[in-house]
């Protein structure tokens, strides 16, 4: 603020003033010392703003840097899953009059993982295997293993949805173990892995697991060696050639 705003003493002193003007001009003085403080604080703000747009503009190269750095690790390191189904159909050849004809094909499910430039595709069964297997986890009965998911696209982009909010997560927890244990995911990549591996160990640790059912073997009668008189039949050891012979020699 310019000095010529300052209103100097009048006489010997502004003392001698009306009380009201006196108070005027203390009012005034103090406008004109507000004004002075508040000015030096802006050209403070103004220094310290011209630091921070500075280090904003350093921060802000930083950024993008890292900006392009995470996006060729993204690309290169983060993996991506798609699932699919196998709908080729094949040629058979019956016999020489009817000629060949088209089957359905193995229908099948099967998960790919891309991740480091690399496709690992993760075979998991037949539709009709892993919709059995899902039925078992979620302690359901012929609803995913319907086979008219043959012919059901809906059904189909369900199986899908229930494979992904599955077996996803599993894929994942073995390619952060390998990258935690191997620094890489090289070694998954190349590895063989069974996806049916993945839907039983979801089946065991599922509430509806239920130990199998244990057959016991009936005991073998041997072999059939001719009947009784009666007519009952005569089960027992075969005889080797060796047998045979020793009892034709005596």
């Amino acid at each position: 603020m310019d000095d010529k705003y300052r209103i100097k003493k009048v006489g010997d002193g502004w003392e001698f003033l009306p009380k009201e003007e006196r108070d005027r001009k203390r009012k005034y003085e103090n406008l004109t010392i507000k004004i002075r403080r508040r000015e030096k604080k802006i050209e403070r703000i103004k220094v310290q703003l011209k630091k921070e747009k500075e280090e904003l503009r350093e921060w802000k190269g930083e950024m993008r840097k890292g900006y392009n750095e995470m996006v060729k690790y993204h690309k290169t390191l983060t993996p991506t899953f798609s699932t699919s189904i196998s709908k080729n159909p094949k040629h058979k050849q019956k016999d020489t009059l009817t000629g060949d004809y088209k089957t359905k094909g193995n229908r099948s499910w099967t998960i790919t993982v891309r991740v480091i430039g690399k496709r690992k595709p993760i075979y998991l069964g037949t539709m009709e295997k892993v919709g059995e297997m899902i039925d078992l986890i979620e302690g359901k009965s012929e609803f995913w293993s319907k086979k008219r998911v043959d012919t059901n696209y809906k059904h189909e982009v369900q199986t899908i949805k229930k494979i992904e909010d599955l077996v996803y997560p599993l894929i994942k927890r073995d390619l952060i173990k390998c990258l935690e244990s191997e620094g890489g995911l090289e070694p998954f990549m190349n590895s063989t892995v069974k996806g049916m591996d993945y839907l039983n160990e979801l089946y065991l640790n599922s509430e509806f697991y239920e130990e199998p059912k244990v057959i016991e073997k009936k005991e073998s009668k041997g072999f059939f060696l001719g009947y009784l008189p009666n007519g009952k039949p005569i089960y027992g050891k075969k005889k080797s050639k060796k047998e045979k012979g020793n009892e034709e020699g005596k």
